[in-house]
């Protein structure tokens, strides 16, 4: 009996002994991975008591996780630890965040786990590759050029896509792409014509991405062939348009009628471009007010090397902002440019400005850097001012800085008339920075200052905060009580103008414009009896669409407001207006819009009532095939405190342009505000005809002459087009081709259209040439013939070695395959079997590159770049393979001891 109970008791025992508690610990720590990258992980068991030897352990894995290595658990001396070791794979596209991976042990019925927290980077990365290009493209032809964008990060990306010139075919402004996933675009722009032999078109395309991530862009030149064909013209000429005009129009009860001539030139009068000369001859003069472009005009401008200006006749004549800012008359004006000095000489007499007779005087400008100056200025006018004539003698200082973000342009100004010393100031500040825009003027002219302005005063004033790219706000003021000399052609008067505005505006993207700002303002008309003066305060808010086919503005305010001309004023009154314009596009070549405004106010009601007003009106624009135009506008009417500037209430025009003949008619009738007529309402009818001509002014000296000769043997020489530049010529049954008495520039020279029997025919040699063509030179070409070859290929995915690694292709990443060489670059993806070609290619070198965007660092493209010898009528078929970058872990057989010291 006490034998049996010992025995019990010895059992109990050891039971206890073997259940004796377990801990599990993370001995390290993961840190931050990147996706597609790998994590090691060691964890450790312990126990008071020996482990049993049959622990069983299991690890769990987020989804798509894999195991690529573990090794053997390792036990402690005293067998009261075991270490495990442990090595994953994260997915390529593992979005960015904080995962968890579980361990557990077993010992009979007893677990312990433990857990390990491992954070995925964020990774931002869009890849922009340029897929399809032409060789060359013509002026007047659409560029086409095709681009790839993949999401080679980890996060789901939404961007802007913007281009600068032309614009993104069959895909929206903004674009969303998952992890690993990618898409085609197609920048699309019109080539203009300029006349150029030899220049390179830019494409380019960016990707606006939200948040703090860097755009991403990409540029691309094409060269650009003329698309028209001109013969070599052995004359150098002088090009000259002249013609006449019949002139019809109405104002203040009057009918007047009048014919006019007109001749204009502008052009180099030498060879080597050192003289160039600007004329206008135009009258006789038969108007009794200067219609726009009716008056008479004589006028001659010359330059030498763009160092040395004349100008001679009728001319404007802007000195600076405070003396003499823009004025149209007779007389002559002398500028010259040195190395570090500038100075102008001039002597005026005005024509359509009735208060000034003669003016002299001039500047004289040191450089101190490129983006800097400072000047001495001095005018003498000939005044007449409340019918007292006088003159006007004034000095003054001026200085200009300008950078990329800062622009700043002063003047002071001192005058001196009728025994009376009097002084002017100007001021104009930008100040341009990524998230700030500043803009200041200050003008200040004094009651004795006879200058441009005269008792003048001018405060404007902006800031503006970028919040965003897409959100900005400020606040602005402006003080205007400016009285600005004038010519009489100019149709202007200032009313005087104050107001404060607070504004806030949003851009979600390139079609789309919110605005809003709230202001107070009084305006108050200058003329004789004046036809407003209120004081408002308002709230805006207006909005803007445009797209390809149709655009619309809106706008509309709601405030209070108080008209001062109201003889029974009674105070504040609700005022609120709304405005759209719509416009759409009805052809490619036709587009229609409308105006249309309501205002419910009182501060155009001489009464001071409250009145509906009603304004509409519409537009037309049309353009025939490039040589037609056509433009007409029609408005019922507009408010009184927007006729303070020349104003059409029918408008219209057509343009026929044949090149040598240009026929255009307009009529209309419009307001103009400053006419001393009570009825300043006129109606005009102008017919104009010109014939351009090109006046020969001697034969070309110092040209040059292209020949050349298509070879090879076993094709066609006879039928193919060459160009070069302008210039064609199709060679003849021996391949031989001649460009005789070429100007000296730059060309470009190709086979733009191959001859018959000579598909598949290609330039064994790079092509379009470029070629300088030197004076007196005579250039011979040869351009040998051969037939193309072709490369085609696939790739093979293989699986790793290593335990774990055979599962990370089941997913299979994008590759990308590059050819490169003298015959240009051209870059393809795989089809869906794995197989990629590129057909017709330039015998020759070449250059293959495989490669994965975004995935270099998880694969391996085994002999990833190889150099090519493409050879006539073969193709060459490649074999590449990709395989998994496995990663090899040595273990150590040294024991290390670490301790902290305290």
């Amino acid at each position: 009996m006490y034998r049996l109970l010992a025995i019990l008791l010895l059992i109990s025992g050891l039971d206890a002994h073997a259940q004796a508690p377990m801990t599990v610990s993370l001995t390290n720590a993961p840190g931050t991975i990147v996706p597609g990258g790998h994590v090691t992980l060691f964890f450790e068991v312990k126990s008071s008591s020996s482990l049993p030897d049959s622990l069983r352990e299991d690890i769990e894995l987020p989804n798509q996780w894999r195991l690529l290595s573990q090794r053997r658990p390792v036990r402690s001396a005293a067998d009261q630890a075991v270490r495990y070791f442990y090595v994953l794979a994260t997915p390529a596209e593992c979005a960015p965040g904080e995962y968890q991976v579980a361990f557990r042990v077993r010992a009979g019925a007893q677990q312990v786990a433990a857990k390990a927290q491992v954070t995925i980077r964020q990774i931002r990365s869009l890849g922009l590759f340029l897929v399809e290009k032409p060789e060359y493209i013509r002026e007047g032809d659409t560029l086409r050029l095709t681009y790839l964008i993949r999401n080679t990060g980890n996060h789901t990306e939404h961007f802007f896509l913007k281009t600068e010139q032309g614009k993104v075919e069959n895909a929206a402004d903004s674009l969303t792409l998952e992890p690993g996933a990618g898409t085609n675009v197609t920048v699309a722009q019109v080539i203009p014509a300029t006349g150029n032999n030899a220049w390179q078109a830019s494409s380019n395309l960016t990707l606006v991405m939200t948040g703090d991530a860097e755009p991403v862009y990409s540029v691309t030149s094409i060269p650009v062939f003329s698309s028209k064909s001109t013969k070599i013209d052995r004359y150098f000429r002088f090009p000259v348009e002249v013609g006449g005009a019949h002139l019809s129009y109405r104002y203040g009860g009057k009918h007047v009628s009048a014919y006019q001539y007109q001749a204009t030139g502008r052009g180099f009068v030498d060879q080597k471009d050192r003289h160039y000369i600007d004329f206008t001859l135009r009258g006789p003069n038969q108007f009794v007010f200067p219609a726009v472009g009716t008056y008479d005009q004589y006028s001659l401008n010359y330059s030498y090397r763009k160092r040395l200006h004349i100008s001679a006749g009728d001319y404007v004549l802007q000195l600076n902002n405070l003396m003499e800012f823009g004025r149209f008359g007779r007389g002559l004006r002398i500028e010259q440019q040195l190395s570090k000095v500038a100075y102008t000489a001039f002597y005026q007499r005005a024509r359509f400005f009735m208060n000034q007779r003669d003016a002299f005087g001039g500047k004289f400008l040191i450089k101190i850097k490129e983006t800097s100056d400072v000047g001495l200025h001095y005018a003498s006018k000939n005044v007449v001012f409340q019918n007292r004539r006088f003159w006007s003698h004034m000095a003054g200082l001026a200085g200009h800085i300008h950078s990329k973000e800062l622009n700043v342009e002063t003047e002071l100004s001192a005058g001196q008339a009728v025994g009376k010393t009097d002084y002017g100031a100007f001021l104009r500040l930008q100040v341009t920075k990524k998230w700030l825009s500043l803009t200041s003027n200050v003008i200040y002219a004094g009651k004795h200052f006879y200058g441009f302005y005269n008792n003048s005063r001018l405060f404007n004033n902006n800031i503006g905060f970028n919040i965003t790219r897409k959100i900005t706000i400020g606040i602005g003021n402006n003080f205007s009580d400016v009285n600005p000399s004038l010519d009489a052609n100019l149709y202007s008067v200032s009313p005087k103008d104050r107001s404060y505005t607070a504004y806030a505006s949003y851009q979600p993207d390139q079609r789309n414009r919110f605005f809003l700002f709230y202001a107070t303002v009084e305006r108050k008309d200058r003329q004789t009896p004046a036809e407003f003066h209120y004081s408002e305060n308002f709230s805006n808010f207006s909005y803007n669409l445009t797209s390809k086919k149709f655009t619309v503005f809106y706008q509309g305010r709601y405030g209070y407001s108080k008209n001062h001309l109201a003889v029974d004023n009674n105070g504040l009154n609700e005022s609120i207006s709304n405005l759209v314009q719509p416009a759409v596009r009805l052809f490619p070549w036709a587009w229609l819009g409308g105006y249309f405004e309501h205002q419910h106010t009182s501060k155009f009601s001489s009464s001071g009532v409250v009145e509906n007003l009603f304004f509409y009106g519409g537009n037309a624009r049309i353009n025939v095939k490039r040589n037609l135009y056509a433009n007409v506008l029609y408005r019922n009417n507009y408010a009184p405190d927007e006729l303070y500037m020349r104003r059409s209430f029918v408008d219209a025009s057509v343009v026929l342009d044949l090149q040598r003949h240009m026929f255009s008619l307009s009529g209309g009738r419009s307001h103009i505000p400053n006419l001393t007529s009570t009825d300043q309402n006129t109606l005009f009818f102008n017919l104009r005809y010109t014939l351009r001509l090109n006046v020969p002014l001697g034969k070309k000296k110092n040209i040059g002459t292209v020949r050349g000769r298509l070879t090879g043997a076993g094709y066609r020489k006879q039928g193919n087009l060459i160009q070069l530049g302008s210039h064609k010529f199709m060679t003849d049954s021996t391949g031989l081709f001649s460009f005789e008495g070429v100007a000296p520039d730059r060309y470009y020279l190709s086979i733009t259209q191959p001859g018959a029997d000579n598909e598949g025919v290609v330039p064994a040699i790079k092509m379009p040439m470029l070629l300088d063509v030197r004076p007196d030179s005579l250039q011979t070409i040869e351009i040998p013939l051969t037939r193309t070859g072709n490369v085609t290929g696939r790739i093979e995915f293989s699986k790793g070695k290593q335990n774990g690694v055979a599962s990370a292709l089941a997913e299979k990443p994008v590759v990308l395959i590059k050819l490169t060489g003298d015959g240009g670059s051209h870059l393809t993806e795989l089809n869906g079997k794995g197989e990629f070609s590129f057909r017709e290619m330039q015998p020759g070198k070449w250059a293959i590159s495989v490669f994965i965007p975004g995935g270099e660092d998880r694969f391996v493209v085994e002999d990833s770049q190889r150099e090519l010898m493409l050879e006539t009528d073969k193709t060459l078929d490649l074999l590449f393979t990709i395989r998994p970058n496995e990663k090899r872990i040595h273990f150590s057989g040294k024991s290390f001891e670490v301790s902290v010291k305290k």
